[in-house]
């Protein structure tokens, strides 16, 4: 494999493989430090078949001073008393110690509970507590630490029944609290046939007479146990009984399209991880099947001009950098071309800063060189470009609204002949290898879209999918980087065009060689017009100036009126051109119940202020 590919490959896998490395990296282990500073370090639940809920709450404050309050919310009301409808009746608490427990009914009622209640607490609490709140108070602010509490009630819940089954769904954290982990909610198994949990993470495993659910919910991620049974499975549960249709089917479908953001959500993220690495891998094998070349031994430099009889403009496109890209040095080496091969003139003013351009005639160009002529054209006054002429209309253009549009057209003009040629040569030459990449970048895109508009309308799922995002990223700027390297390296030269590859470049870099320059320094004054044009067209055209100006050869007296240096200087004032438009510019009821996690009854989840 030749030097330069192995280093574009190296810069193309490596670099991409690496990327993705990170980026794996990052996901798994910086993902906890977007917790927060609070997080409920362990969380347990016991339902009882009687309807009765026991809550224990360890809470992790990660940083002093920052929080007064430790609470958990409830979507529906929480009440001392019982209610008309569904409702969750509180019956005691123990806070951690040193502490004042606090309940704030669904009325807005405060009762504080613990050694250190006061009336002064009492107050407090009643202007920061939202409704449905019970929780923790310490007017001196939480020290870092563990602080566990546990709160016991009866809820009273809605049941879904029909001819032959109940249904109960425990929502037991909504869509607003801060992350639990070491989930573990106890359920009874009698007369209980299906549960679901939710997220679908979680596990689910039987237990005697009880089921356990474990597993981790992220922040503001529904938690909830939804329980099927034959009728009368919640016989002995104080709630609210609403009579409905097929209801074993409605859980069923629930469950599953309820789930199935999440699913989608996780296999994103699973393939993506795998993505960030195959996709390297990938490009390793287009280019073994599609990017080797054929061998060819050429010098290391070549002082004489390749065999291939190629015009500047076509050097410039095939050999320059990319070959599919045209850049100005093409340009102006067809601009010195035309003027030895005598289709125009060109004059360097006095002192070197400005020259002239006569048009001659059209004989023996190509399409490409007939629009450089028609662009002098364009240019000139009286048959004579003066670009002395062009930089003062530039300076008018600065308050002439006439001059400024001028300006434009001309500037649109120069663009057009210093980007664009008929790169259709290029497939003469070569294979691009860009469309070998096609089938790895569209996937990529698809994926990437998919991810974005899930997290739009998913975004319970938002901590699954920003990693999915990141990953899908990664992989698109992957397939990029393999984009922006050499349109060949994944794709081949044709027939023995490779050869014509290595000369070219080979003649590039004696040429930029100050000390080879010198050592074969032709005799034949024509031979330095050529290397300056063909340097000119390889990028190299100062350093072959330079070469001149050292051995005291005059550029003139080559063929050629002046270099690269002059000719850039000359159209600088039409190409640096900036309007003066485009300078300064910048710029409570009946809650509960229902089928699916998110339709339970309860809600709320653990928070801090």
């Amino acid at each position: 494999m030749p030097v330069g590919e192995t280093r574009h490959l190296g810069l193309v896998v490596g670099g991409g493989l690496a990327l993705g490395l990170i980026a794996l990296a990052l996901i798994f282990t910086l993902a906890p430090l977007f917790e927060g500073d609070l997080t409920v370090a362990s969380y347990e639940a016991l339902l009882y078949e009687d309807g009765t809920l026991s809550e224990q709450y360890t809470y992790h404050v990660g940083s002093s001073g920052g929080y007064r309050m430790l609470y958990r919310i409830w979507r529906d009301p929480l009440t001392l008393t019982n209610s008309t409808e569904p409702f969750i009746r509180f019956v005691s608490m123990d806070p951690a110690p040193g502490t004042t427990g606090y309940i704030r009914d669904n009325s807005g009622t405060v009762t504080v509970y613990g050694t250190s209640a006061t009336d002064a607490s009492r107050s407090r609490i009643a202007n920061l507590a939202e409704y449905n709140e019970v929780g923790m108070y310490d007017p001196s602010y939480y020290l870092a630490g563990e602080y566990t509490s546990r709160y016991t009630y009866v809820v009273n819940p809605p049941v879904e029944y029909d001819a032959s089954a109940d249904h109960l769904n425990l929502l037991l954290a909504g869509d607003s609290h801060i992350p639990y982990h070491n989930v573990k909610v106890t359920v009874p198994a009698t007369g209980i046939d299906q549960v679901y949990a939710y997220p679908p993470n979680l596990q689910v495993t039987r237990a005697g007479d009880s089921y356990v659910i474990t597993g981790n919910v992220a922040a503001n991620e529904n938690l909830a146990v939804e329980m099927l049974g034959p009728k009368g499975a919640f016989g002995q549960l104080p709630a609210f009984r609403k009579e409905s249709s097929d209801v074993r089917g409605n859980a069923s479908s629930a469950a599953f399209w309820y789930n199935l953001p999440y699913f989608a959500a996780y296999l994103l993220e699973a393939l993506g991880a795998v993505a960030v690495i195959i996709v390297p891998l990938l490009l390793v094998l287009i280019y073994r099947r599609f990017g080797v070349e054929k061998q060819f031994t050429v010098p290391a430099y070549l002082s004489t001009m390749p065999a291939t009889r190629l015009k500047p403009w076509q050097v410039n496109l095939l050999f320059r950098n990319d070959a599919t890209d045209f850049d100005e040095d093409g340009y102006y080496a067809t601009l010195l071309d035309l003027h030895r091969r005598k289709n125009i003139v060109i004059t360097e003013k006095a002192g070197g800063k400005g020259i002239t351009v006569r048009v001659l005639s059209t004989t023996g160009t190509d399409p490409y060189e007939q629009r450089v002529i028609a662009f002098m054209n364009t240019l000139a006054e009286d048959g004579i470009v003066d670009t002395d002429r062009i930089g003062s209309l530039t300076r008018r253009a600065e308050k002439d609204r006439s001059a400024e549009e001028t300006a434009l057209r001309l500037q649109r003009g120069l663009s057009d002949v210093t980007t664009r040629v008929d790169t259709t040569l290029s497939g003469q030459y070569m294979v691009d290898g860009r469309d070998h990449l096609v089938p790895l970048l569209l996937p990529a895109i698809v994926m990437l879209g998919i991810t974005v508009i899930l997290l739009l309308v998913a975004p319970m799922q938002s901590y699954i999918l920003f990693p999915a995002l990141v990953l899908w990223i990664v992989v698109v700027i992957q397939v990029a980087i393999a984009f922006v390297a050499p349109s060949t390296l994944f794709g081949h030269w044709k027939d023995d065009h490779y050869r014509d590859k290595l000369e070219w470049d080979a003649f590039a870099r004696f040429l930029s060689d100050m000390a080879m320059i010198k050592k074969y320094a032709p005799a034949d004054l024509p031979m330095w017009g050529e290397w300056l044009v063909y340097g000119t067209a390889l990028g190299v055209g100062e350093k072959v100036e330079a070469a001149m100006k050292s051995l005291n050869v005059s550029i003139p007296e080559v063929g050629v009126p002046l270099g690269v240096v002059g000719m850039n200087y000359a159209f600088a004032p039409l190409r640096t051109f900036v309007p003066p438009s485009q300078k300064g510019s910048g710029g409570g009821g009946f809650g509960g119940g229902g089928f699916g996690g998110g339709g339970g009854f309860g809600g709320g989840g653990a928070g801090g202020r």
